[in-house]
């Protein structure tokens, strides 16, 4: 077999085990010329019914990977136009590592350029994207060495530049998404407990909620592999934000608090205030040089 005959034979193979199953989960007829061509039957089974084996698996494991990543997303769409979403999402993205991790790296900008597959439920269901992405970066995401909050001290606030760690996402939300997500998980919890105790399934929880009377700020990050979801103060929210844009520490200071009226002795208490609590947690660190700009953000290649 020579390159040109072992590409075409490669590209048929995958086109037809990475398409969308069809009706009754069965493998579409596109994939059945490609099995007549290039795949052998055996004494059980057919060459498609071989095929279609490896489409299913494939799709099977995607698509269950993918519901584990965005249960709160599921769970405020429903089953059916998650399911819906999921495939289509999937099928134009489609998975571009050898880590089911990443599957969902492109979802807040697929769902933002289809907002048809969201139907009436578009801003909770970004928001709750939004958050499941940010948890899956939280557990999963690196480490750079924190700060030494010795040498810290002794640092000035006008030429401070600090890292924020990569695990740490900040989000800005107009919906409650972090209180749905413990809900979820307490009714999953409990549905657990009653499926074992009385051997009956029960009906999964829909998630519904209006818009916060103002902005949610999230800090979401780790510790010890558990993930948590902190709130922040809209002024602790925007200095963080601007340490991690490359402002220095007297600069983000000055835009966190530039619209407040707040004594320069409040805004110190209350720096030092987050601050010992941010180095406690690790979230500041020294940005490795080879990191001098900003990654750009995760976005499905075909939107």
């Amino acid at each position: 077999m020579d390159m040109s005959t072992l590409a075409r034979f490669q590209a048929a193979l995958a086109g037809a085990i990475m398409r969308p199953l069809g009706p009754g989960e069965t493998m579409r007829r596109e994939g059945h010329a490609v099995a007549a061509e290039f795949v052998k039957p055996n004494a059980r089974l057919a060459a498609k019914d071989r095929l279609q084996i490896y489409n299913q698996q494939y799709w099977w494991r995607l698509l269950g990977s993918f519901g584990d990543d965005f249960g709160g997303l599921a769970a405020v769409l429903g089953e059916r136009r998650f399911e819906r979403l999921a495939i289509a999402y999937l099928d134009a993205c489609g998975s571009a590592s050898w880590n089911l991790r990443d599957l969902g790296q492109g979802l807040s900008a697929f769902i933002v350029a289809h907002p048809e597959l969201l139907g009436s439920h578009g801003p909770l269901a970004r928001d709750m994207a939004a958050l499941e992405w940010a948890r899956v970066i939280a557990f999963d995401a690196a480490e750079w060495p924190r700060i030494d909050p010795v040498e810290f001290a002794s640092r000035r606030p006008s030429r401070m530049k600090l890292g924020l760690q990569p695990y740490l996402t900040l989000l800005e939300l107009q919906y409650p998404v972090d209180r749905l997500l413990q809900k979820l998980k307490q009714s999953e919890n409990a549905a657990a407990s009653n499926a074992r105790s009385s051997g009956a399934g029960s009906r999964k929880l829909r998630l519904h909620a209006k818009p916060a009377a103002s902005p949610v700020h999230l800090a979401i990050h780790r510790s010890e592999l558990v993930v948590y979801y902190k709130r922040l103060q809209p002024a602790a929210y925007h200095l963080l934000s601007a340490l991690r844009a490359g402002e220095t520490l007297e600069n983000a200071c000055g835009m966190a608090f530039g619209d407040e009226a707040v004594a320069a002795d409040q805004i110190a208490a209350k720096v030092q205030q987050w601050f010992s609590a941010w180095t406690a947690f690790g979230w500041l660190c020294e940005k490795p040089a080879i990191m001098t700009k900003k990654p750009a953000p995760l976005a499905c290649p075909l939107c």
